[in-house]
């Protein structure tokens, strides 16, 4: 019977000394660096809402009840961020909602802006970890201009109202659909008298 010794554990405790030291510097690297990645995506965010709404001088969260947000949950439809936008007279040009899904290698988030008469304004998309040159074309203003001028009134159907990126048709899809669940919220808070 072979002798255990401790020189045959050293390659894995070597190992797991490595992997330990990389977690404590990704660890460091991230509380050091979350600030600031916290404050470029603010700016992100608010870049892309006065692109939609370039006359508007505040945005507030919109808010609504715990039943509204229930309803939505029910269909799928709840915004990871809703908002109103005002212009300096503190009239409601429009709202804003921020959706997100899984295109075909990645997260897509939209933008979509919908004035006071329920037509979309605009749609800002990014798909900063889908496919170059596939998935990300959905960024592209070609297929998100499709979407300006269309009623929240009905559900947008890919390839009847709005034509699908050429060779990312899934991406394109999981962008439609972010797009729709944003058309569904307006429609709910509309229903439901925050919307006049």
């Amino acid at each position: 019977m072979q002798k255990f010794k401790f020189k045959d554990l050293l390659p894995a405790f070597l190992l797991a000394l490595i992997c330990g030291v990389c977690v404590f510097l990704l660890a460091g690297t991230y509380s050091l660096t979350r600030e600031s990645i916290e404050k470029q995506q603010e700016a992100g965010a608010q870049e892309r809402k006065l692109t939609i709404f370039p006359n508007a001088r505040s945005f507030e969260t919109f808010q609504y009840s715990d039943d509204i947000r229930a309803e939505l949950e029910a269909t799928g439809d709840v915004p990871d961020e809703a908002y109103i936008a005002f212009d300096e007279n503190g009239t409601a040009l429009g709202y804003i909602f921020v959706n997100s899904g899984f295109g075909y290698a990645g997260q897509i988030q939209t933008t979509t802006g919908v004035d006071s008469q329920g037509k979309i304004v605009m749609v800002i998309a990014t798909a900063a970890s889908d496919t170059p040159k596939l998935g990300k074309e959905v960024e592209g203003r070609p297929f998100l201009d499709g979407f300006t001028g269309l009623s929240t009134e009905s559900e947008i159907i890919l390839n009847k109202d709005v034509s699908a990126v050429s060779g990312a048709t899934i991406s394109s899809r999981a962008a439609t659909a972010c797009i729709n669940h944003a058309r569904a919220a307006y429609l709910k808070f509309q229903e439901k008298g925050l919307i006049r």
